[in-house]
Protein backbone atom coordinates (compact mmCIF):
# COMPACT_ATOMS: atom_id res chain seq x y z
CA UNK A 1 0.00 0.00 0.00
CA UNK A 2 2.86 2.42 -0.31
CA UNK A 3 2.50 3.15 -3.89
CA UNK A 4 -1.18 4.49 -3.71
CA UNK A 5 -2.20 6.45 -6.44
CA UNK A 6 -5.52 7.18 -5.25
CA UNK A 7 -4.06 9.56 -1.79
CA UNK A 8 -1.81 12.71 -1.98
CA UNK A 9 1.67 11.78 -1.53
CA UNK A 10 2.76 11.85 1.63
CA UNK A 11 -0.38 12.70 2.93
CA UNK A 12 -3.60 9.93 4.08
CA UNK A 13 -5.82 12.06 2.35
CA UNK A 14 -7.83 10.28 -1.11
CA UNK A 15 -6.78 12.45 -4.02
CA UNK A 16 -10.58 14.56 -4.62
CA UNK A 17 -11.77 16.95 -6.68
CA UNK A 18 -12.40 19.78 -4.69
CA UNK A 19 -8.20 19.29 -4.28
CA UNK A 20 -9.00 19.52 -0.31
CA UNK A 21 -5.18 18.43 0.86
CA UNK A 22 -6.81 17.71 4.96
CA UNK A 23 -8.23 14.66 5.95
CA UNK A 24 -10.64 16.11 7.96
CA UNK A 25 -12.09 18.87 6.18
CA UNK A 26 -12.49 16.19 3.34
CA UNK A 27 -14.61 13.45 5.55
CA UNK A 28 -16.96 17.00 6.36
CA UNK A 29 -17.21 17.65 2.68
CA UNK A 30 -17.34 13.65 1.74
CA UNK A 31 -20.40 13.56 4.61
CA UNK A 32 -21.97 16.82 3.41
CA UNK A 33 -22.01 15.88 -0.29
CA UNK A 34 -22.88 12.18 -0.05
CA UNK A 35 -25.62 12.59 2.57
CA UNK A 36 -27.17 14.96 -0.07
CA UNK A 37 -26.87 12.50 -2.78
CA UNK A 38 -28.09 9.71 -1.03
CA UNK A 39 -31.12 11.80 -0.68
CA UNK A 40 -32.01 12.09 -4.12
CA UNK A 41 -30.69 8.72 -5.14
CA UNK A 42 -32.55 6.84 -7.48
CA UNK A 43 -34.13 3.89 -6.17
CA UNK A 44 -33.92 2.10 -9.10
CA UNK A 45 -30.86 0.42 -10.73
CA UNK A 46 -29.70 -2.79 -12.24
CA UNK A 47 -28.99 -5.91 -9.57
CA UNK A 48 -25.69 -6.27 -10.97
CA UNK A 49 -21.98 -5.39 -10.08
CA UNK A 50 -22.30 -2.51 -12.70
CA UNK A 51 -25.45 -1.33 -11.29
CA UNK A 52 -23.64 -1.17 -7.65
CA UNK A 53 -21.05 0.95 -9.06
CA UNK A 54 -23.46 3.03 -10.39
CA UNK A 55 -24.79 3.86 -6.81
CA UNK A 56 -21.05 3.98 -6.00
CA UNK A 57 -20.50 6.79 -9.17
CA UNK A 58 -23.87 8.49 -8.05
CA UNK A 59 -22.73 9.15 -4.20
CA UNK A 60 -19.60 10.11 -4.80
CA UNK A 61 -19.08 11.62 -8.66
CA UNK A 62 -18.77 15.51 -6.70
CA UNK A 63 -15.56 14.26 -4.90
CA UNK A 64 -13.49 11.36 -6.02
CA UNK A 65 -12.37 11.18 -9.91
CA UNK A 66 -12.57 7.33 -9.21
CA UNK A 67 -16.22 7.23 -8.43
CA UNK A 68 -17.67 4.33 -9.46
CA UNK A 69 -14.80 2.10 -9.94
CA UNK A 70 -12.90 -0.89 -8.18
CA UNK A 71 -10.25 0.04 -6.42
CA UNK A 72 -6.29 -0.85 -7.89
CA UNK A 73 -4.97 -1.41 -3.98
CA UNK A 74 -5.30 -3.43 -1.67
CA UNK A 75 -6.90 -2.11 1.01
CA UNK A 76 -7.48 -3.60 5.22
CA UNK A 77 -8.99 -2.65 8.52
CA UNK A 78 -6.67 -3.39 11.20
CA UNK A 79 -5.71 -6.61 10.61
CA UNK A 80 -8.58 -7.65 8.34
CA UNK A 81 -7.28 -7.94 4.87
CA UNK A 82 -10.25 -6.90 1.96
CA UNK A 83 -10.97 -8.77 -1.31
CA UNK A 84 -7.74 -8.74 -2.97
CA UNK A 85 -7.60 -6.72 -6.06
CA UNK A 86 -7.27 -9.40 -8.79
CA UNK A 87 -10.75 -11.10 -7.17
CA UNK A 88 -12.99 -8.06 -6.85
CA UNK A 89 -14.47 -8.46 -10.18
CA UNK A 90 -15.45 -11.94 -10.06
CA UNK A 91 -16.31 -12.04 -6.65
CA UNK A 92 -18.73 -8.88 -7.10
CA UNK A 93 -20.01 -11.23 -10.32
CA UNK A 94 -20.37 -13.89 -8.25
CA UNK A 95 -22.61 -12.41 -5.48
CA UNK A 96 -24.60 -11.11 -7.68
CA UNK A 97 -25.18 -14.15 -9.77
CA UNK A 98 -25.92 -15.44 -6.01
CA UNK A 99 -28.74 -12.56 -5.57
CA UNK A 100 -30.09 -13.31 -9.21
CA UNK A 101 -30.20 -16.73 -8.37
CA UNK A 102 -32.94 -15.44 -5.03
CA UNK A 103 -34.76 -13.47 -7.57
CA UNK A 104 -33.75 -10.54 -5.80
CA UNK A 105 -35.41 -12.02 -2.73
CA UNK A 106 -39.09 -10.69 -3.81
CA UNK A 107 -41.53 -12.27 -1.75
CA UNK A 108 -39.82 -12.88 1.17
CA UNK A 109 -41.23 -12.43 4.47
CA UNK A 110 -39.65 -10.16 6.75
CA UNK A 111 -37.53 -12.26 8.82
CA UNK A 112 -36.69 -13.86 5.84
CA UNK A 113 -35.62 -10.83 4.03
CA UNK A 114 -33.20 -9.80 6.85
CA UNK A 115 -31.47 -13.30 7.12
CA UNK A 116 -31.26 -13.24 3.01
CA UNK A 117 -29.91 -9.97 2.57
CA UNK A 118 -27.88 -9.83 5.85
CA UNK A 119 -25.25 -12.19 4.40
CA UNK A 120 -25.77 -10.54 0.81
CA UNK A 121 -24.49 -7.13 3.09
CA UNK A 122 -21.48 -8.98 4.73
CA UNK A 123 -20.60 -10.31 2.01
CA UNK A 124 -20.35 -7.34 -0.16
CA UNK A 125 -18.56 -5.33 2.37
CA UNK A 126 -15.90 -8.46 2.57
CA UNK A 127 -14.97 -7.51 -0.74
CA UNK A 128 -15.09 -3.82 -0.22
CA UNK A 129 -14.63 -3.24 -4.04
CA UNK A 130 -14.22 0.56 -3.44
CA UNK A 131 -10.82 2.79 -2.40
CA UNK A 132 -13.66 4.51 -0.03
CA UNK A 133 -17.74 4.64 0.23
CA UNK A 134 -18.44 0.94 0.49
CA UNK A 135 -20.60 1.82 3.75
CA UNK A 136 -22.33 4.27 2.38
CA UNK A 137 -22.99 2.41 -1.34
CA UNK A 138 -23.64 -0.79 0.60
CA UNK A 139 -26.83 0.78 2.46
CA UNK A 140 -27.97 2.69 -0.48
CA UNK A 141 -27.66 -0.71 -2.00
CA UNK A 142 -29.89 -2.50 0.71
CA UNK A 143 -32.88 0.18 0.36
CA UNK A 144 -32.72 -0.59 -3.34
CA UNK A 145 -32.65 -4.06 -3.10
CA UNK A 146 -35.29 -3.39 0.04
CA UNK A 147 -37.59 -1.52 -1.95
CA UNK A 148 -37.63 -4.01 -5.12
CA UNK A 149 -38.34 -6.83 -3.07
CA UNK A 150 -41.08 -5.05 -1.33
CA UNK A 151 -39.70 -3.93 1.69
CA UNK A 152 -39.19 -0.30 3.13
CA UNK A 153 -35.68 0.36 5.07
CA UNK A 154 -35.19 3.62 7.02
CA UNK A 155 -31.42 4.60 7.07
CA UNK A 156 -32.32 6.83 9.99
CA UNK A 157 -32.81 4.06 12.14
CA UNK A 158 -29.69 2.54 12.18
CA UNK A 159 -27.17 2.76 14.59
CA UNK A 160 -23.76 3.12 13.24
CA UNK A 161 -22.36 0.99 16.22
CA UNK A 162 -24.36 -2.26 15.68
CA UNK A 163 -23.79 -2.06 11.60
CA UNK A 164 -20.32 -1.59 12.04
CA UNK A 165 -20.14 -4.30 14.53
CA UNK A 166 -22.37 -6.83 12.78
CA UNK A 167 -19.79 -6.12 10.13
CA UNK A 168 -16.94 -7.19 11.68
CA UNK A 169 -18.32 -9.84 12.97
CA UNK A 170 -19.51 -11.45 9.95
CA UNK A 171 -15.75 -10.81 8.48
CA UNK A 172 -14.44 -12.49 11.03
CA UNK A 173 -16.95 -15.10 11.85
CA UNK A 174 -18.71 -15.55 8.76
CA UNK A 175 -22.13 -15.69 10.36
CA UNK A 176 -24.50 -13.23 9.54
CA UNK A 177 -26.60 -13.03 12.52
CA UNK A 178 -25.59 -9.95 14.18
CA UNK A 179 -26.24 -8.04 10.50
CA UNK A 180 -29.51 -9.97 10.32
CA UNK A 181 -30.91 -8.42 14.00
CA UNK A 182 -29.33 -4.56 12.52
CA UNK A 183 -31.60 -5.22 9.23
CA UNK A 184 -34.41 -6.26 11.46
CA UNK A 185 -34.58 -3.04 13.45
CA UNK A 186 -34.38 -0.88 10.50
CA UNK A 187 -36.67 -2.60 7.91
CA UNK A 188 -40.09 -1.08 8.05
CA UNK A 189 -43.32 -3.26 8.66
Amino acid sequence: MTDDSSVYPGTGTLVNLLDIRDRDELEDYERLLTTNRLETLPRRFAMTAIGYRQIHRYLFQDLYPWAGRYRTVNIAKGNDMFCLVPHIASQMDQRFAAIRAENGLKGLNRQNFANRSAEHVCELNAIHPFREGNGRTLRAFLVGMADKAGHRIDLGAIDPRAWNQASISSFRRAAYDDMERVILDILLA
